[in-house]
């Protein structure tokens, strides 16, 4: 059959957005109708169905024991710990339900999921981790701490997204290996970096901006194969470490000047229209070795996919999904969250190994599952109810049909029929617990106006702080071990926080003044690096006559820099012929 591409009106915001006959042919390959939600509004509805940063304290419902947990003690959820929940003393199928065809689906399958037990975090701790219990969505690590979304990494911590590296502290999308990183974004097989954003192979250095190959090296921009320089000019050795010292980086003022000054430096440069490595007809921002994949975002090996983010694997690629966030190694998924090593995971969230299952839960190594929570090793089962194989097959049609004829109806008046993802208001988790704040800003009383949840009990301490901020010491060198002991206070939200022993240990090797802001907000200032998950049809900006083009350059793309952004954006031509 022949497609043709389609202009729909998006049921949540109300804008346009455009089917392609590729998409068309995914959802009749299958089996699911076209989406109503734009690609922005989707990508916002998955995020909001994972609790990014919020971890709290309370007790395991099975053996009493004290556990961090993504659910709030308020939270009106059943939460066992990891070794509770992965032991075979308690039975998910218990927690069976009928289907109620005179009722929503969605309707019901909030309530299984306010009735079968929760795992605290998603995490492998005491399976194939060790010393990991601060984690979420982390696996196959050792010694990590307040880390999310990673795996086969060591001695992490205060870091989203890091899929290789030891020593990395306070970093963001680090896909190859990497060692003693701070604050570092999108950076790879890199030595004692510290302040720095989209480079390679760099060693000793500080303040860069897509360098590569570089050593010694101080707030510069573009670099390729270079040693002693500071803002991109030439230096002795000697000259340059007496600039280095000049700017005693081993003080929090000196840092923040240094901030400061570059981030001025890098406004006189331009920027390349989007970061794509070794790619082949992609669009979207942050992509490498990738095919046939379209307005994705931090993707991976990856080919076909469409409307993902933080997706793929340097072991095996995925291939054919569309709308996925955070799942690697799968093929034929559809708008899921977490769903690794899967086939045809409709719906899903934190689902992985499985295959051909739909509206599925916390589910693992399932096979035609429908509308289930925390199974394990299950097959035909619908609602955690098992069924043959010839019950299931008979059923799951009529549901499907039930769906359409009863569909959910939100606060907003918003129709969720079958082929839809899970409405927000009906998340686990309160909108500002999750990364959905980052796609989508909105106040309490925004995000309550729509029918979302809000957590106002959210973990933290104010007004216990032992230590002010000014009180603490400029420099590492004046650092005493007994600060583990103190409480500090951010300068930023007043939360308290505090510096435990293996950070120290960290600061102190890099020579990195101890931070006056908490954990939360250096995640949030990290993640200003990211663009927005938008694109925009641009053209070139650049205007130099040595550029194989008279006047301005005629080449358009599709960029992640909005037109009122005040960055200099070139295309890719431009951008090389500029940097070498």
């Amino acid at each position: 059959m022949e497609y043709k591409s389609e202009k729909r009106i998006c049921q949540n915001c109300q804008k346009d957005f455009i089917i392609e006959p590729n998409d068309f042919g995914f959802y009749e390959k299958i089996k699911v109708p076209p989406p109503t939600f734009c690609p922005e509004c989707r990508r916002q509805r998955r995020w909001a169905w994972r609790n990014n940063m919020s971890l709290y304290s309370r007790k395991c419902d099975l053996c009493g024991k004290s556990v961090i947990s993504l659910y709030s003690p308020n939270s009106g959820f059943t939460v066992y710990c990891n070794k509770c929940w992965w032991r075979d003393n308690w039975d998910p199928k218990s927690y069976a339900t009928e289907y109620n065809f005179s009722k929503p689906f969605f309707s019901q399958f909030r309530e299984l999921i306010q009735r079968v037990p929760h795992i605290s975090v998603v995490n492998d701790d005491g399976i194939a981790s060790l010393n990991c219990e601060y984690t979420h969505d982390w696996w196959f690590s050792k010694n990590c701490y307040m880390c999310f979304s990673g795996w086969y990494v060591e001695n992490v911590m205060y870091s989203f997204f890091i899929l290789a590296g030891k020593y990395l502290v306070d970093c963001l999308v680090i896909r190859s290996p990497s060692e003693w990183m701070y604050e570092c974004f999108l950076s790879s097989k890199c030595y004692q970096l510290k302040y720095s954003r989209i480079c390679l192979a760099c060693i000793d250095s500080q303040f860069l901006y897509d360098c590569r190959d570089c050593q010694n090296c101080f707030m510069c921009f573009g670099l390729r194969n270079k040693k002693y320089h500071f803002q991109n000019k030439q230096y002795s050795k000697e000259e340059y470490e007496k600039i280095l010292n000049e700017y005693k980086l081993d003080t929090f003022s000196g840092v923040e000047r240094a901030k400061k000054e570059f981030d001025l430096f890098l406004m006189k440069f331009f920027r390349r229209y989007a970061q794509v490595l070794q790619c082949l007809n992609c669009t979207g921002d942050i992509l490498s070795y990738s095919k046939n994949s379209k307005k994705c975002f931090v993707l991976k090996n990856s080919e076909n996919c469409r409307y993902s983010d933080f997706c793929g694997d340097s072991r095996s690629p995925t291939k054919d999904c569309y709308d996925i966030t955070l799942t690697g190694v799968s093929s034929e998924c559809y708008e899921c969250t977490v769903g690794d090593h899967s086939q045809l995971n409709l719906f899903g969230v934190f689902s992985v190994k499985s295959q051909d299952i739909k509206y599925c839960q916390h589910c693992h190594n399932c096979k035609h599952c429908f509308g289930c929570v925390g199974l394990r090793n299950a097959n035909y089962c619908i609602f955690n109810k098992q069924y043959s194989k010839e019950e299931y097959e008979e059923l799951l049609p009529k549901i499907i049909q039930q769906m359409n004829d009863v569909p959910y109806v939100d606060k907003k008046g918003i129709i969720y029929k079958y082929g839809e993802f899970y409405p927000i208001e009906l998340s686990p988790f309160g909108y500002n617990e999750t990364y959905a704040p980052e796609l989508l800003p909105l106040k309490k009383e925004e995000a309550k106006s729509k029918g979302y949840n809000w957590q106002d009990n959210t973990q933290k301490t104010t007004g216990k702080e032992t230590l002010l901020p000014e009180k603490i010491p400029d420099s590492i060198k004046d650092i005493k071990d007994s600060i583990v002991d103190k409480i500090l206070k951010c300068i930023e939200c007043g939360r308290n926080y505090k510096i435990v022993a293996n950070e120290l240990i960290f600061y102190k090797k890099m020579q990195i003044p101890i931070p006056r802001r908490c954990l939360h907000c250096r995640y949030e200032n990290r993640i200003k690096n990211l663009n927005s998950f938008n694109l925009w049809h641009r053209k070139c900006m650049c205007d130099k006559e040595n550029h194989e083009h008279k006047g301005k350059c005629p080449n358009e793309f599709e960029t992640s820099y909005a037109p009122d952004r005040p960055e200099i954006v070139h295309c890719e031509k431009c951008y090389q012929a500029e940097i070498y």
